[in-house]
C-alpha cells in the first residue's frame, strides 16, 4: 500500500515538484491549498504524513500544526515543515509548533523524498 501524503501548499510550482518527486518515489499525493483545507483534509483522509508550507494564505502552517496536534485524532501524523525560512531559529520556531521536522526551500529534489520517508511511521 503507498504511503499517502498530504501537501498542504499555496504554490503551485512546489505543489507540481512536490507531487513529482513524491509520486516517483511511490507515494500517493493529496493537496490543500492553504492551512485550513490542509487541517480538515488530514482529519478527513488520514493521510500518513503531512507536508506543510509555514507562509500561506487563510491559515498559516504554524496554527494548522498547533490544531492538528491539539486534536486526538490527529496529534499522532507527523508533521514535516516546508519553508523558505532557514535561519536556525525559524527551524525552532516550527518544532515548537509541533512539527516532526523541518525541510528548508529550495530543497534538493535528489533527497527530498528520502527524507519525507524517514519520517513516516
Amino acid at each position: 500500500m503507498k504511503p499517502r501524503i498530504l501537501l498542504v501548499e499555496d504554490n503551485d510550482s512546489n505543489v507540481y515538484l512536490v507531487r513529482f518527486l513524491l509520486e516517483r518515489a511511490g507515494m500517493e499525493v493529496l493537496h490543500a491549498a492553504n492551512g485550513q483545507e490542509g487541517v480538515a483534509m488530514a482529519q478527513s483522509e488520514q493521510p500518513d504524513l503531512v507536508v506543510m508550507d509555514l507562509q500561506m494564505p487563510v491559515m498559516d502552517g504554524y496554527e494548522a500544526a498547533r490544531l492538528l496536534k491539539a486534536n486526538p485524532a490527529t496529534s499522532d501524523l507527523p508533521l514535516i515543515a516546508s519553508s523558505a525560512y532557514a535561519q536556525p531559529h525559524d527551524e525552532q520556531k516550527a518544532l515548537d509548533a509541533g512539527f516532526s521536522g523541518y525541510i528548508a526551500k529550495p530543497f534538493e529534489p535528489d533527497t527530498f523524498a528520502e527524507i519525507v520517508r524517514s519520517y513516516l511511521r
